[in-house]
């Protein structure tokens, strides 16, 4: 395992876990009774595509740095077709709380997104000199 993806693997588990104490105190103290048990496994779910996306797209960075850019655009679109399945399958089976589950899906997606791609501009310029 490269420096690169052991540093992203730690930010990643600590946004995760930064993730589960907002999660527990916004549905304990602001909207309890909203929680939903698909929570964990939406994070985890989350958090291992996020991994493999990002490693598929670092050993990418390493070897031609040049089709990089058209790689990452691709694995962002499979990516997104993925959550969105992910969403449209729950929603599909429980539409109750899809207010609260969008919600959530949103700030991990922005979360885990903003992790990836911030990582990923700074090891590419690297890459680029």
């Amino acid at each position: 395992m490269s420096r690169e993806l052991k540093q992203f693997v730690i930010k990643t588990l600590g946004a995760s876990f930064i993730l589960i104490i907002l999660g527990w105190f916004v549905f304990n103290f602001f909207v309890s009774g909203k929680y939903i048990s698909i929570l964990p496994w939406m994070l985890a779910f989350f958090l291992l595509v996020t991994l493999a996306t990002y490693s598929l797209q670092l050993q990418m960075a390493k070897k031609d740095i040049r089709r990089f850019t058209s790689t990452s655009m691709i694995v962002s679109f499979l990516r997104l077709v993925l959550y969105s399945a992910f969403a449209f399958i729950y929603l599909a089976n429980d539409s109750e709380n899809a207010a609260v589950f969008i919600v959530c899906l949103v700030v991990i997606y922005l979360v885990f997104t903003f992790l990836e791609v911030t990582d990923l501009t700074r090891i590419s310029k690297r890459f680029k000199k």
